[in-house]
Order: structure tokens, then sequence, then C-alpha cells
């Protein structure tokens, strides 16, 4: 393979990641190197919200094949290959729930084991598990368009105007609805703790 494609924690992106993308249209290597990449983040990204192994590989499959089968007429837009690699998995994920219903959410029960394991207090880890139920109660209360960019937003860990590629609107559009979907939940947080 030519040159050195080191990662950037920062910018979520692959030094000259560009060239990557334009010699991957036409190079399986080079299209490997984006899939290795890309897959651990958009696979984190899906499981965080269906919350089921067999969903999220079924999803995370149906994303790169569309990568693959779109990477011929991808075009930079001022949006990175990321946003357009999560645009591509966010889409799949509404698909998804349009299938499967609106009551369809997620399980954190079934997720890894996030246990601290170093510490063996069951008084902090019943804590842990009271406030784990208290979120994921009050995600199921809060509106899809909210959960889309909290998830984006904290979960794929993507910036402002990523965020604002993938779900086709402008950076001011994302941070309100950051701003209110913050808001919603802090509000039906706090009715429940008092």
């Amino acid at each position: 393979m030519e040159g050195n494609f080191e990662k950037e924690s920062k910018k979520d992106m692959l030094t000259g990641e560009a060239e990557i993308v334009e010699r991957a249209k036409n190079d399986d290597q080079a299209f490997e190197i984006l899939y290795d990449f890309y897959f651990p983040k958009i696979y984190g990204y899906i499981f965080k919200r269906v919350g089921s192994f067999d969903a999220a590989e079924d999803l995370v499959s149906a994303t790169f094949l569309k990568v693959f089968t779109g990477l011929a007429k991808y075009n930079n837009k001022g949006n990175t290959f990321g946003a357009w690699v999560y645009k591509i998995a966010t889409n799949n994920l509404i698909d998804y729930y349009r299938k499967e219903g609106k009551n369809k959410k997620i399980d954190i029960d079934n997720m890894h084991n996030l246990r601290d394991e170093k510490n063996a207090d069951p008084g902090r880890n019943f804590a842990l598990l009271q406030e784990k139920k208290l979120v994921r109660k009050i995600l199921k209360e809060m509106p899809e368009n909210y959960l889309r960019v909290l998830y984006l937003k904290f979960f794929g860990e993507k910036e402002t105007r990523e965020i604002a590629g993938i779900l086709q609107t402008n950076e001011n559009n994302v941070r309100v609805l950051l701003c209110r979907a913050l808001k919603e939940f802090n509000k039906i947080y706090k009715s429940y703790v008092q």
C-alpha cells in the first residue's frame, strides 16, 4: 500500500482521507482502510441505538454495502467522508425503526457490562444500576429527533458541522436542537429525582 495513513483522534478522520476515498473508488485495498477505520465507530453508534448485536450487525453490513456501492458517486460537498457514512447509518436506523415500530428503543441491560471491575462496592453498583435504569426511562420519553442529535453528539462523538451534514441541516439548527434536547432530558430527569 502506498503511504502511511495514521488516525487523527480529534478530527475523527484518517490522515489523507480524501486521497484514500478517491483511491477506494477503484482500489479494494483503499476501501479496506476506510472500512477498518469506520467499522468500529459505526458499529458502536448503531449498537447504542438498537441494543441488539444481531440488529447492529445487519445494519452495519447494510451501511457498508451502501457505502461501497455508492462510493463512485460520492463527492465531498463540504462534509467529510465520515459524515457521509454516518448519514447512511442514520438513514438505515430510521428505516429500521420504521419497520420495527416506534416502541422499539434501546435495551441498556443487554449492552456490554459497563460496570467498573475495580470497584466492587455493592452500594455504588446499585446506584449505577439505578441511574442506568433512569437514563433508559428518560430516553424512552424523548422525541426521536432529540434522540438522533444526542446520539450523534455523545455516542457518535460528532462535531456540530458533521451532525449538520448527517441530518441535512445547518449548524445553527443542530445547536438549537441539541440545546432543546438537553433541556428536555434535564426536565424529565428533574421530574424523576424530585
